[in-house]
């Protein structure tokens, strides 16, 4: 069972340390040079993917870290139970806080709201929820410039934030495991 919480706290470990070094280099290395791109439709379509691909893997990256670190704290013996593992899952979910409550916030304003007969209204209806890419495109659907490039900043900022999160958490894990002797 020892090799089995060890294999658990380094699991968890590695996949927070992933976590952390795919925001940071999202934030900092990937988006600025999607922001250079002289026009908006590659730039749109472009940070359309990657934001799937991101969010994507780092909700493997982040149930991965929280159920290993959580498995381990489980299967360790009582005097072994150290509240770091928990702890660190804790950090790992903080990262996903904001968009949780905007998931939340969104569905309560969308019951809240009634959809008349404009087209728009009724497939935001049909498929449950308003995208963040409609307010970027136009009547004619082009691609509205400006606001892809605030949505592509805010977004850099928000992977900013996210990988200080889990970059912290990574230090409580590594801290951790270090005290454990794991």
């Amino acid at each position: 069972m020892s090799r089995t919480v060890t294999a658990s706290k380094f699991v968890g470990t590695v996949s927070l340390g992933l976590l952390t070094g795919l925001s940071y280099t999202l934030s900092t290395t990937t988006v600025p040079p999607l922001l250079a791109l002289p026009s908006a439709t590659p730039a749109h379509s472009t940070f359309r993917h990657l934001r799937t691909l991101t969010s994507r893997h780092q909700v493997l990256l982040s149930t991965l870290g929280v159920s290993s670190l959580v498995m381990a704290y489980l299967l360790s013996p009582p005097r072994l139970r150290h509240p770091y593992l928990l702890w660190t899952s804790l950090v790992i979910s903080l990262g996903w806080s904001e968009e949780a409550y905007s998931k939340v916030k969104g569905k309560i304003s969308q019951k809240k709201k009634t959809a008349g007969d404009d087209v728009r209204g009724k497939r935001a209806m049909r498929e449950g929820s308003w995208t963040e890419d409609e307010e970027w495109i136009a009547d004619e659907g082009n691609v509205n410039g400006e606001a892809v490039r605030e949505g592509m900043e805010g977004w850099r900022v928000k992977q900013g934030v996210k990988a200080a999160v889990w970059g912290f958490g990574w230090a409580l894990a590594v801290v951790g495991i270090w005290g454990d002797g794991a």
